[in-house]
């Protein structure tokens, strides 16, 4: 089990067969029981000095933060706390203007580095406010929620749209099992559904490899598959907290984040599921109603994209590509624009985009290898809504509060929120897309 569960702990940069050379940022990436009593020592270590802004909400002070606080000043450093409070009229802290504003009002304070306690929001948090003034950021985490820990990107709201900036990823990450383990529920469910949804991110990659000549990397995909793997095992003790199956999520988790670094960007990690997840999460904070936890939308997205995935690799072979509806993409903007209303300024880049691709012949020379690269991707997780059972997770967007309605707009609309092809723009091209909704809702 120890072997098969690898991921790495120290900075490194190693050749590999796809060409690149991939690097490894992150200094140390600790994993373990009683890993909080390290944190100043390793700080110490990496020479980071010794005053550090130290970012949590109320729940992760209580989880990791107190602990964390009384430690490193135990140990003499000089630790600035900074409370992120949501506002009353969301359900969740979000990374938007206030929340960026309130930790640069603390800048003043000249930080050696940041210290973020928390997990995806205040994570990103910290590495985007940390990146911008060129300054070191290392994180406590409190739950096992997101692969972006160890990520180089970070996740923002800008007027209402969330977008993804590139920022340097933490020169250490700190995961006590026992803070992980404590984690609610819904939390340790998120993360294990979002990675549920790298079977399609993989595959849609594999399709624009294939379609496209886009750059593949298969030891980024081995990497994320073997954890799969080992999850697919420990589902069950997935809901029962169990130390193993958590720890196991935990690296999986931290190796979808390290694949997003090798290889530059998230390909190896969001697909045509994470599109969906983040239109719903959109609208919902556009419409002031429940956007639900980002795995959560995620693994319901992922049940929905796979039924079309299998139907699509059994059609592939028949379909007519100039089948396509005869809409001019000036006729579609206006819809799109209709559609996303104050928000469609920050898409439209990527609706051009889209747009563009929209209208260019596509031929597929070979389905049968295509097909082949799909199902190898996503035959890892055959019945990925049985799974998401087996740990005690939502299997459906309805189960999460979203009507059928904006179900079926977020698999509409979601392709244009970000310019990368997946499948649902393939059956966009092929005039299927609607069809198959229909088949994946039905």
């Amino acid at each position: 089990m120890s072997e098969k569960l690898f991921f790495f702990s120290e900075a490194t940069s190693f050749p590999c067969k796809c060409g690149k050379i991939h690097h490894i940022p992150t200094k140390k990436t600790i994993l373990g029981k009683e890993v909080l009593p390290r944190i100043p020592q390793t700080l110490s270590e990496l020479n980071l000095g010794k005053k550090l802004l130290l970012v949590f909400d109320s729940n992760t002070y209580e989880a990791a933060g107190r602990e964390t606080e009384r430690i490193l000043k135990k140990a003499s450093f000089e630790v600035i706390p900074i409370l992120l409070e949501k506002p009353p009229e969301l359900k969740y802290l979000e990374p938007d203007e206030k929340a960026r504003e309130r930790i640069g009002s603390f800048l003043f304070h000249e930080p050696d580095f940041i210290l973020a306690v928390g997990s995806g929001v205040i994570n990103d948090l910290a590495k985007f406010v940390a990146h911008r003034v060129q300054i070191p950021y290392a994180v406590v985490a409190t739950a096992p929620s997101m692969d972006g820990y160890s990520s180089s990107g970070a996740s923002m709201l800008v007027g209402g749209y969330k977008t993804t900036y590139d920022a340097a990823p933490p020169c250490a990450i700190f995961m006590d099992l026992e803070v992980l383990s404590q984690a609610p529920l819904s939390l340790i469910q998120s993360g294990f559904s979002d990675l549920v949804g790298k079977i399609i991110a993989n595959a849609d990659w594999a399709m624009r490899n294939t379609l496209q000549g886009e750059y593949f990397c298969e030891y980024t995909w081995e990497l994320v598959k073997g954890t799969l793997e080992i999850l697919k095992e420990k589902a069950e003790e997935i809901g029962e907290r169990k130390e193993e199956a958590i720890y196991a999520l935990a690296v999986a988790l931290l190796n979808s984040g390290f694949t997003i670094v090798m290889v530059g960007d998230s390909r190896p990690a969001s697909g045509a599921e994470h599109l969906v997840a983040h239109y719903l999460e959109m609208m919902a904070l556009h419409r002031k109603t429940d956007p639900s936890l980002h795995g959560l939308r995620v693994g319901g997205a992922t049940v929905i994209i796979k039924k079309m995935y299998d139907r699509f690799s059994q059609e592939l072979e028949e379909i007519d590509w100039k089948k396509s509806k005869n809409c001019s993409s000036k006729n579609q903007e206006e819809e799109l624009k209709l559609h996303f209303g104050p928000l469609f300024p920050f898409l439209e880049k990527d609706v051009q985009e889209k747009l563009k691709w929209d209208r260019e012949e596509i031929k597929i020379v070979d389905p049968s290898f295509l097909s082949q690269q799909l199902q190898d991707k996503l035959s890892v997780i055959p019945d990925p809504a049985s799974l998401l059972r087996r740990a005690q997770a939502h299997q459906t967007l309805k189960e999460l509060g979203f009507s059928e309605k904006t179900i079926r707009e977020a698999l509409l609309f979601s392709r244009f929120v970000r310019k990368r092809v997946t499948i649902l723009d393939l059956l966009g091209k092929a005039g299927l897309l609607e069809e198959y909704i229909d088949y994946a809702l039905s």
